[in-house]
């Protein structure tokens, strides 16, 4: 199976972001990407952001069933305004995956704050949640988890809320059955206590395969990593590979496994 995982940035580099997924989309099983757009509304961009961008990525995935999980409502994350909007806009996690695999379960939970607490005016606020869905493939059992982690003004170093959400995720993950990929935009620098918890019983594919950056040249920062890919012990790993694409501020992790 291929599985990419992608921080989208709200589709900004909507041409090239699309057709690198239209590209992949025949032999990839399961997307999972972070900082996904969704609106009723007829807005289809604001600040840079394309608001529909969760339909745009629908129409050219047909033979993926798509899952959806907002953390944050009627506000353009990543714009930096100081006020929520006046038109239904969601923000959050999505997960398509192909439709020759069955889903057993899906659903989200949160990991930091909840959902409707948050205050425009105060970045650090945006609530956080972990979605996951589960699946058979070969009679074996599969839980992807996809996490876009707690963003915080001061950096990727550890703090005791996300301490607190890398506890949660392994809560979460240790319940489950099966074999398990954690993946997604952690907001973690590589050397965190955040980090160390979630390699207690997961493989970190990022420091495995010694990925160098996981941004692309769109980000001004000096961070070299935000995003991580973590396997359980039976997943067998045919290749993991992050490669230097300009769709994103982010660049996309593909692993191949079974």
């Amino acid at each position: 199976m291929k599985l990419i995982s992608l921080n989208i940035w709200g589709g900004k580099k909507f041409k090239s972001l699309i057709n690198f997924i239209r590209n992949n989309s025949k032999d990839t099983d399961i997307f999972c990407f972070q900082e996904v757009f969704d609106t009723d509304s007829n807005i289809n961009e604001s600040a840079g952001f394309r608001l529909n961008i969760y339909n745009d990525i629908s129409k050219i995935l047909p033979n993926h069933h798509r899952y959806f999980a907002s953390c944050v409502e009627n506000y353009i994350t990543g714009s930096f305004q100081p006020n929520f909007i006046d038109f239904n806009l969601f923000w959050g996690l999505a997960i398509f995956i192909n439709k020759n695999l069955k889903v057993t379960s899906s659903g989200d939970f949160f990991v930091f704050k909840k959902s409707g607490t948050f205050n425009p005016k105060d970045l650090n606020t945006i609530p956080r949640n972990a979605q996951y869905l589960s699946f058979v493939k070969d009679n074996k059992k599969f839980t992807v988890c996809n996490l876009h982690g707690i963003w915080q003004n001061d950096g990727k170093k550890d703090s005791p809320s996300r301490i607190s959400q890398s506890n949660k995720i392994n809560g979460f993950l240790d319940k489950q059955t099966g074999e398990k990929v954690l993946c997604g935009d952690l907001n973690l620098d590589i050397n965190t206590q955040s980090i160390k918890i979630l390699e207690k019983n997961m493989s970190n594919l990022i420091k495995n395969y010694n990925i160098s950056t996981t941004r692309s040249k769109f980000f001004p920062g000096n961070d070299k990593f935000a995003d991580y890919t973590f396997v359980s012990s039976g997943i067998n790993v045919i290749d993991f590979k992050v490669p230097n694409i300009d769709i994103s501020d982010h660049l996309p992790m593909i692993l191949e496994f079974s």
